[in-house]
């Protein structure tokens, strides 16, 4: 049945990986034990000669991976040097700062109306800063969200289409760090998704300093240039398969307590900002609240009593949504889940507000440009929740986007629609660069000057092309667009064409048909489009 499949698959996995582990260790048991039944037969010699031969032979396996693992990651080592020429470090003038938390959705946030108390410490943050009120990411999952902050460009530009994407040919140069790096910066990341983390290993030097902090019980993750190497995110999360499946089968090894907190993310940025000489840019990336949703000690239990999905086992999707339990108990344990994690949510806020007083303490908030956003956003709604797919539902793509500038102290509330390709010609408004012909999106400098009580003019992208191959044109999944608060949405398989109210979103039951008067604002979105993103055939 389609909504047990995930766990088919996964039990399936597992299974196949003991399989192998268990035929190997048979077979190296069974190896062992030849030379002590061949000599009572009298075959001593020939078996002892045999064993030794294989154990060789194991021995040489071994060590020729070791070594094939060993060349290739120290070949991607080499070829991610920085090949572009780098002018000598300016006076310290402005530092930047980006923070970005995984999978945090606007919609769920204090700081834009929501009614729980999720986010003290942003919302203070924001009182002397520019709140967008209209920001939106380009995709529903993290690495082609990812891709559009590091270049200002959208996916369908940089080809980063699945999870385990990575940047290739003239793309590795074309990023917000290589620009910077080039003008004297120093630049640095701090991520705590691997995958958000390969993705970082593929840009050739562009970051002086790499850092993804340890996941408490599992280690420290390989380097980015590690990670980019075929193969070793899977046996990753074959890992994390094993315990979820563990987990299942064990009730008692179930997992309750979250293996990335905020605050070692952050102790790990406190460690490099130490040590980073300026002008800087800094990312620090956030796993908080990506699921599963497991709070820590003094935040669990804020919003949801004790009993009720205390563990990630208790949260797999194919379990709230097993359909058997009838449409109103997933609707109600959907709501559920969500009061985790906003829990979640409240203990990522709370790390962050330590480091910001960091930052104040130190001395550095007063020279540095801060930005806090997200990759995507979390659905809880429409039946369904987490993220990822084609649905471009508004709590999914609404993200937060707060900036603040050194010295601000007086808050603005920005309306305009604005995406993620217009974080990295931003930085270099400030930095006083041009921005470069091939970014995409606009400086958000320019649209802060504007009024803040306009109607929501400018323009947001969202792709799902998943299914696409990076090498060919685009052929299948969905385009999307918001403007004059309008939702546009383009199935790129039958060139149905939906427009949607933007306050009611995807899935409303107003969607409005493409005709009549609507049709002069579905072809001027069309044509936005179609300038923005030639790549594309509409």
């Amino acid at each position: 049945m389609v909504h047990i499949s995930e766990l088919v698959r996964l039990a399936a996995e597992i299974g196949l990986g003991v399989l192998i582990v268990g035929g190997s260790v048979f077979r190296a048991v069974k190896q062992a034990r030849k030379p002590q039944d061949a000599g009572q037969t009298g075959q001593a010699d020939g078996a002892g000669q045999d064993d030794t031969s294989v154990g060789r032979r194991m021995f040489m396996a071994t060590a020729a991976s070791a070594v094939a693992v060993a060349t290739i990651s120290a070949d991607i080592a080499r070829k991610k040097g920085f090949a572009l020429e780098v002018k000598d470090a300016k006076t310290p003038n402005r530092n930047f700062l980006l923070v970005t938390f995984d999978a945090l959705t606007a919609e769920d946030m204090s700081t834009y109306g929501y009614y729980l108390g999720t986010t003290p410490n942003i919302d203070a943050f924001a009182k002397s800063a520019d709140v967008y009120n209209n920001f939106y990411a380009c995709s529903t999952f993290t690495t082609p969200g990812i891709a559009a902050i590091l270049t200002g460009r959208y996916p369908s530009q940089t080809q980063t289409y699945q999870l385990g994407s990575m940047l290739y040919g003239e793309n590795v140069y074309r990023t917000l760090p290589a620009l910077l790096k080039t003008e004297g910066y120093r630049t640095a990341s701090v991520f705590a998704n691997p995958y958000a983390m390969r993705l970082m290993g593929t840009t050739h030097g562009a970051f002086d300093r790499i850092v993804c902090p340890s996941q408490i019980g599992m280690g420290q993750f390989p380097p980015p240039e590690i990670l980019a190497t075929p193969g070793i995110p899977d046996v990753m999360d074959l890992n994390m398969r094993l315990l979820t499946v563990t987990g299942l089968a064990v009730p008692g090894l179930r997992q309750q307590e979250t293996l990335e907190p905020p605050t070692e993310t952050f102790a790990a940025a406190k460690a490099m900002l130490s040590e980073l000489k300026e002008p800087f840019f800094v990312w620090i990336h956030v796993m908080a609240p990506h699921a599963p949703y497991l709070p820590s000690e003094g935040f669990r239990y804020r919003f949801l009593a004790p009993g009720q999905f205390d563990s990630r086992q208790d949260m797999l999707h194919p379990r709230i949504m097993e359909r058997s339990k009838g449409a109103a108990r997933i609707k109600d344990d959907i709501a559920k889940v969500r009061l985790r994690y906003d829990e979640w949510i409240l203990q990522a806020d709370s790390a962050f507000g330590d480091f910001i007083a960091f930052m104040d303490s130190s001395g550095l908030s007063a020279n540095t440009v801060t930005m806090v956003s997200a990759d995507h956003g979390e659905v809880f709604d429409k039946g369904n929740f987490g993220h990822g797919g084609d649905e471009f539902h508004r709590s999914l793509i609404h993200i937060p986007m707060i900036l603040k500038t050194p010295g601000q102290t007086t808050g603005r509330r920005i309306n305009t629609v604005a995406d993620q390709t217009s974080i990295a010609p931003t930085v270099l408004d400030f930095a006083g660069l041009p921005r470069p012909a091939w970014m995409a999106g606009p400086s958000l400098r320019a649209v802060a000057a504007e009024p803040a009580a306009q109607a929501p003019a400018g323009l947001a992208i969202n792709q799902y092309f998943e299914r696409n191959s990076s090498f060919k044109p685009v052929t299948t999944g969905k385009l999307g667009a918001i403007s004059d608060g309008f939702q546009y949405v383009r199935d790129m398989d039958s060139g149905k064409e939906s427009l949607y109210p933007l306050e009611s979103g995807i899935g409303a039951e107003d969607e409005h048909e493409v005709g009549g008067d609507m049709r002069l604002m579905v072809e001027k979105i069309r044509h936005s489009l179609q300038e923005k993103l030639p790549e594309i055939k509409l």
